[in-house]
């Protein structure tokens, strides 16, 4: 080989290499910033009691990453809970231990909210823990990558808790403005919002609509924004609620970015939320629903 071709042949290599590193640089600079998503999940498996001055009302807060972690949502999705908490009276604990999963420290709470939680974090116990917390009349909330994994382990936290697979998100236009189509006025999370709520946020796709499987609350209009690679058409739920047992589920697709947490609107929905989760699997008595 002459002098001439191992010099192209070096400019083709370094021009093949500075394009794949351009056309793969969101994920690399995800792999640099979230290396957990490389290793295999870290459980805590020793069992934990909570602090015993945990107030009237306790609200468990629960925000361990073992996937993609939203680095600047959680604390500002912590800030925001704390804000309400003083308005309310309640008292949140924010931990990122999966050992507070114990019957009887899970007992303490009178509502559990995943904050952001990814990826497999708790052992079989914990599970179980969960699980019957929820069967048994809790309520538990999942906020956002809660339901945000491509994939789980945990048959019941997909089938039962959620009820829908997340399979992605716009990527090259990441951030966007959509109109969401409120359908139910009549819940405590959604009764101060207008019809049509317009906000900026990360738009999650699902495989399939939960709609058969739970009440919607919220849906998305495809025809506002762009879901590029994996639209679901003319019926996309972004926040729903369904029955587990004696107790209850309520998913919120919402709050991606942490500028989400000041927004007044929003801050009103999760108020809402909480509210309804702390009156108990009686709170809308009367209404019918069927999944």
């Amino acid at each position: 080989m002459t002098g001439r071709w191992r010099v192209w042949l070096a400019l083709a290599l370094i021009v093949t290499l500075v394009v794949g590193v351009y056309q793969y640089r969101v994920l690399l600079m995800v792999l640099w910033q979230q290396p957990q998503l490389l290793q295999a999940p870290q459980l805590d498996n020793e069992a934990l009691s909570p602090p015993e001055n945990l107030g009237e009302i306790a609200i468990l807060s629960f925000s361990k990453t073992n996937a993609f972690r939203h680095q600047e949502s959680i604390p500002a999705s912590i800030k925001m809970l704390d804000q309400l908490g003083q308005k309310n009276g309640w008292r949140f604990f924010h931990t990122e231990n999966g050992g507070y999963f114990n019957t009887s420290a899970l007992a303490q709470f009178d509502l559990i909210i995943l904050n952001h939680k990814s990826g497999t974090v708790w052992n079989d116990e914990q599970r179980q823990a969960l699980k019957d917390y929820v069967e048994t009349g809790g309520t538990l909330i999942a906020q956002h990558a809660a339901g945000g994994d491509r994939s789980y382990e945990w048959d019941w936290y997909l089938q039962e808790a959620l009820r829908a697979q997340f399979v992605d998100h716009p990527m090259e236009r990441h951030i966007q403005v959509a109109s969401l189509l409120v359908e139910d006025s009549q819940h405590p999370a959604t009764s101060h919002l207008p019809k049509i709520w317009q906000r900026a946020d990360e738009w999650y796709n699902f495989v399939e609509s939960p709609r058969a499987l739970t009440h919607v609350l919220i849906s998305i209009d495809e025809s506002t924004y762009d879901p590029e690679s994996s639209p679901m058409g003319a019926d996309h739920p972004l926040v729903w609620w369904h029955p587990v047992g004696a107790g209850r589920v309520f998913y919120s697709a919402l709050g991606h970015t942490p500028a989400t947490y000041s927004e007044p609107a929003f801050r009103q929905f999760m108020e809402g939320a909480i509210r309804w989760g702390l009156d108990g699997p009686d709170a809308l008595r009367g209404e019918e629903h069927e999944f």
